[in-house]
Order: structure tokens, then C-alpha cells, then sequence
């Protein structure tokens, strides 16, 4: 059996295939009907509706480690950003989830979630996220994964009355949101996809009478893009936003974006969090985002993936208990993971590039455990069983 390559955005990476992986995958994904062909097809030479060339140009620039340009120096973007944050000293709003709101200021590095009830449940989710932020940051950073994962910074109580007290513009901004002073969670701010992308994104994917709307709505320059590999239901509507913007696997393939390169890097990520940071990764999100780079004098915006929101994730045990857990949050998340047994050849393959990728790095993790190199298999079994409908322990 050949092995297959994978095609990332930045290079290419193959990652090591051994001969127990190999027979593994063909023994427990034979009925995936991925690895029967000896020569698998890439992703992109499989046949799909040839896209527009502003669709190529938004499938470009959201490609991750993709570079667009700014006009401006980065010293001038840089001074000019803190003078009005100095000038303006306001906080917004640019995210909400079911425990916090999330805060943060033009111009500044740091983001806030802050709890909204300001009861016990907050605590105690906002409490989590942070534990978990750490500890599965300390998992990717050490293993050098292919995916971002903002700086966690602090974590502040309710009765914090002295770091309340210094940040009153933060209470006027917060107060009709949040039952304020409440617990916050200070992390580094995924900076929001450039202008260029944003334009594309409106054009591309906004009804023509709403294009002008949405240009104008200034809660759209928060733009987070949402990676959904595993579902085809993206569509036009009549409700638009920019704000964690869905992008599901056919407007993927319409845009011909390097969908791929984002399956491999999120089953490097996930068998990251499963066995060296050894939790579920219960409702956590994979999203684009921005960072800022230096291309000589001038400031860059580098797209990169980023996984966030950590405030669901719980503790894995490494036997069939802890593998139970990791799929049951394989399914309660929204579908960042490509899915077993979707009817297309390229939906296939992509589950199929994200299994390699999963059960590589896991192996590599468990090297020195090899008792603990079952528990992966495992995870994909139970995925499989549960699309399958069937109970792992008799499927």
C-alpha cells in the first residue's frame, strides 16, 4: 500500500507511517471504503465545479499561513492603533458564549471573557477554561503542532476589587451584558481577519441586497472564520454576519481552499489533546484568524488556525472510559471534524487525511507507552460505530 501524502499550506509533511499504523488502518477503516484504492486520488484532482476567480482569490488568502499586505508600515499601523486606543480608552464587545461575553479594545493585545451571571456556574466554567487552556497549550506548544492557541494570561475573581476598580471603562462596556464585577478570563486577542478577506467573504457569500449592510456593520470587522469540515449544509441566507462566520466544507470546496491542510492539522491538534493533554476537547472551536507578521518594514496579516475555548473540556482516563468521553464530544462539538461514511469520494479522503494525522501524532505521543496505543484506535472505532449507529463494543 502506497503511503499517502499530505499537502500543507506552508510544505509538505508526511508524517511517519508504520507498519502497525498501516495494517491498523486497513483492518479498522476497511469499511470506510478510503484505503481500497492503492494510488488514493489528492483532494484537489477530485472533481468539483471549477470556482470564479474571486472565489480562487478568497480560497488563497484563507489558506492557512497565507500572507496579505498592508499599505502602511507596521511601526505607523502599530502607533496609530495605541493612540486611539489611548484617545478612545473603550472596550466592546466581539464574542458571547454560553458562560462569558468577550471584551476587548482596539489597539490592545489582551481579550476578556467575562462571566455573565456573576454566580458559582461561572466560576466554575471560567475556572475550567483557564486549567484547561494551560495545560492543553502546554500540549501543542511543546509538540510544535501546526496550529495556534492564544496566550493565556490571567484569571481574575469577582471580588477582585482592586483590578475591578483600575478597569471602570471595562465595567461601563461589560454592564449590560454581564452581571459586573464578575470572573474574567484575560488571554491574547486572535486578531480578526483582514480587510481584504472580509470583502471577499461579503462578496463571495452575502446576498447581493445585503451586501451593503454588512459592509457597514461594524460588528462584522470581528471576523473569526469557523472551520466546519465536516458538514456540506453551507448556504446563502438571509441572516448574515461576519462574527464567527461559518465556513462549511462545500463553500470550501466551491472557493477551492486547502480544506486538507486544515483536516491534518486538526487531527494533529485533537490526538494532542486526547493523549498528552489528556482531555476530551469538549466543545472547543478551530477558527481563522489573524496574526501580524513583519515583511521587511510593512506589516503583514499571516491567517493562521487557532483552537480556543477550553471552558467544556474535561479530564480523560487512558482506558475505554476516557475513549468514551472522547467521542461522545467528538459529536456534542459543532462539526470542526470531518465525519466517516459521508457519501462523497472527496469527503472520503478528507476523513481519511484527518485519521492519518490523528493516529500518527498519537502514536508518536504514546511512543514511549505502547500498552496505551490501542486507546486511539479505539477513539476512531467508536466514531465510526456511533455514525454507524452501532455499539463500539459489538461493532
Amino acid at each position: 500500500m502506497s503511503r499517502r501524502r499530505f499537502i500543507a499550506s506552508s510544505s509538505e509533511y508526511e508524517p511517519p507511517i508504520t507498519s502497525e499504523l498501516e495494517e491498523d488502518l486497513d483492518a479498522q477503516l476497511r469499511l470506510l471504503h478510503l484505503l481500497d484504492d492503492p494510488s488514493p486520488t489528492p483532494l484537489g484532482d477530485l472533481s468539483k465545479p471549477a470556482a470564479a476567480a474571486s472565489e480562487i482569490d478568497l480560497g488563497r488568502m484563507l489558506s492557512a499561513r497565507s500572507v496579505v499586505p498592508t499599505t502602511c508600515s507596521f511601526a505607523e499601523r502599530q502607533s496609530k492603533a495605541n493612540e486611539e486606543a489611548r484617545v478612545a480608552g473603550t472596550f466592546r464587545k466581539i464574542g458571547a458564549g454560553a458562560c462569558g461575553a468577550v471584551f476587548a479594545a482596539d489597539g490592545q493585545s489582551l481579550a476578556f471573557k467575562i462571566g455573565k451571571t456573576g454566580t458559582g456556574d461561572d466560576e466554575a466554567a471560567l475556572w475550567t477554561d483557564f486549567n484547561m487552556h494551560h495545560r492543553i497549550s502546554d500540549a501543542l506548544r511543546e509538540s510544535k503542532a501546526d496550529i495556534e492557541i492564544p496566550t493565556c494570561h490571567f484569571y481574575v475573581n469577582h471580588d477582585d476589587d482592586e483590578w475591578w476598580g483600575k478597569h471602570q471603562d471595562l465595567v461601563a462596556a461589560a454592564c449590560d451584558t454581564c452581571h459586573v464585577p464578575a470572573r474574567v478570563l484575560a488571554t491574547e486577542r486572535i486578531l480578526p481577519l483582514p480587510a481584504p478577506v472580509q470583502r471577499e467573504l461579503i462578496q463571495t457569500f452575502c446576498k447581493e441586497n445585503l451586501r451593503a449592510s454588512a459592509a457597514a456593520d461594524a460588528a462584522n470587522k470581528d471576523c473569526l472564520v469557523r472551520v466546519y469540515l465536516g458538514s456540506m449544509r453551507g448556504r446563502i441566507t438571509s441572516f448574515f454576519s461576519l462574527r464567527n462566520f461559518k465556513l462549511h466544507l462545500n463553500q470550501m470546496i466551491k472557493i477551492e481552499m486547502d480544506y486538507e491542510a486544515l483536516a491534518v492539522s486538526i487531527g494533529q491538534a485533537l490526538a494532542l489533546i486526547h493523549w498528552k493533554a489528556r482531555a476530551d476537547a469538549r466543545d472547543v472551536e478551530f477558527a481563522l484568524g489573524r496574526s501580524l507578521t513583519r515583511i521587511g518594514t510593512n506589516e503583514g496579516s499571516a491567517i493562521r488556525l487557532f483552537v480556543l475555548d477550553f471552558n467544556q473540556v474535561r479530564d480523560i482516563t487512558m482506558d475505554d472510559a476516557g475513549v468514551k468521553l472522547a467521542v461522545e464530544a467528538f459529536f456534542l462539538n459543532d462539526p470542526y471534524y470531518p465525519r466517516p461514511r459521508e457519501g462523497s469520494r472527496l469527503q472520503q479522503e478528507l476523513w481519511n487525511s484527518f485519521v492519518r494525522s490523528y493516529l500518527s501524532t498519537a502514536d508518536a505521543v504514546l511512543n514511549t507507552h505502547k500498552e496505551y496505543r490501542v486507546l486511539p484506535r479505539k477513539f476512531i472505532r467508536g466514531v465510526i460505530a456511533h455514525t454507524l449507529g452501532k455499539n463500539p463494543a459489538h461493532g
